[in-house]
């Protein structure tokens, strides 16, 4: 039997490939693109929006048919990788579409598929403490990825060159993981299921809003740095910064003591999310726009961990479907954003009504956060032994 931690670190590895660079590669290299590859803003908004496309379409996939988990996992990895390495290879956008749309369907598969494979060993074994490493996965995707392109900025590598190195080190991760991701989810036997009820339309519409409130700055932080700032040298930093932001916040959590709600974390996440982003928009200065990027960055995966925690309370059998209509309602959300900001950064000249816009949606997600927070308890699963 593979050891839980194991287990957990394949997943959070899993997770860091689903997001580091099947959704947010893309980020740090955007600038490289516009200045190598001729990209406009907008391009890179189509580019952006598509992944989302391909993001959602994966997980209504994921909602609607119960698929075979290890094949999923698996094939998810293939796609990721061969999307990437695309993206390296195809000379017009008409491709690089195809190749984003492709890395967002799988990104999707593997978030969907991963969480719900790893977090049911985890129960199965009582070791929900490791849910933090697991969740730590997109913010290490985010810092690896971004950290390189920001360190070896100007060291020779053209955009094309970097997403072939990114699809490398995927093909390299999928060898590695392939035999540990065919070991089957565990159900849960009838007699250890909580049966928990409540409305899950809260948690879908918090999820959406806030897939949308944070798409924005995390499409375009280095290019909301470089514009309020002018310098080009600093402008990839603030990325990997939000990915150790996101990393450390979500391992914090996992030696804290248990929140008496997940619609409480929630609140807490879209709070440091509405912060991050009036300090980007109010305050922009290096320390400003540093202090948005770590507010920004600790609220992404920890609001990913308190929503699957609440989506396995209230379908506690199998939440894979419950985790699919979730994602669907994130990749809404994204998919909106990006092009929404793009073209408003575009009319107005400036990342301003973006982030405004961001900043509502958050708000929106906070007090619906807060609503359902004075009626719940604290309602993590417990461990099935």
């Amino acid at each position: 039997m593979r050891s839980p931690v194991r287990l957990a670190v394949v997943g959070m590895t899993v997770l860091a490939i689903a997001l580091g660079i099947g959704r947010f590669m893309l980020t740090p290299l955007l600038p490289l693109m516009q200045a190598d590859a001729g990209l406009s803003l907008i391009g890179g908004g189509w580019l952006a929006s598509v992944n989302n496309i391909g993001y959602l379409l994966g997980a209504l996939l994921c909602a609607a048919l119960a698929l075979p988990q290890r094949t999923t996992l698996r094939l998810g990895m293939l796609l990721v990788t061969l999307g990437t390495l695309g993206m390296g290879l195809a000379p017009s956008l008409a491709l690089w579409l195809l190749c984003r749309f492709v890395a967002g369907v799988a990104a999707a598969m593997l978030m969907v598929h991963g969480i719900a494979w790893c977090t049911a060993h985890l129960r199965t074994h009582g070791r929900i403490g490791l849910e933090s490493l697991l969740y730590s996965g997109p913010g290490i995707g985010i810092v690896v990825s971004g950290t390189l392109v920001a360190a070896l900025h100007g060291g020779g590598l053209d955009s094309a060159r970097w997403w072939l190195l990114s699809g490398a080190l995927c093909a390299v991760v999928t060898v590695l993981t392939w035999r540990t991701l065919a070991a089957p989810g565990q159900t849960p036997a009838a007699s250890h299921v909580r049966h928990e009820s409540g409305p899950t339309w809260p948690l879908v519409a918090i999820y959406g809003l806030f897939g949308f409130a944070y798409v924005i700055p995390a499409t375009f932080l280095p290019l909301i740095a470089d514009a309020q700032l002018h310098l080009p040298a600093l402008r990839e930093w603030f990325w990997p910064l939000y990915g150790v932001a996101t990393v450390l916040a979500t391992l914090l959590l996992g030696v804290l003591p248990t929140v008496r709600s997940n619609y409480v974390g929630l609140a807490g996440c879209c709070f440091s999310m509405l912060l991050g982003t009036l300090a980007c928009l109010y305050w922009p200065t290096p320390t400003g726009l540093a202090l948005g990027a770590v507010l920004e960055g600790a609220a992404l995966t920890p609001v990913v961990m308190f929503t699957m925690r609440e989506a396995a309370v209230l379908a506690p059998r199998d939440p894979t479907r419950l985790i699919g209509a979730l994602t669907a309602a994130f990749g809404i959300g994204q998919i909106i954003g990006p092009l929404v900001a793009a073209t408003l950064a575009s009319h107005r000249h400036g990342f301003a009504a973006p982030l405004e816009l961001a900043g509502l949606a958050t708000l929106a997600a906070l007090l619906l956060a807060l609503a359902f927070a004075r009626r719940h308890r604290s309602r993590v699963p417990a461990p099935l032994t």
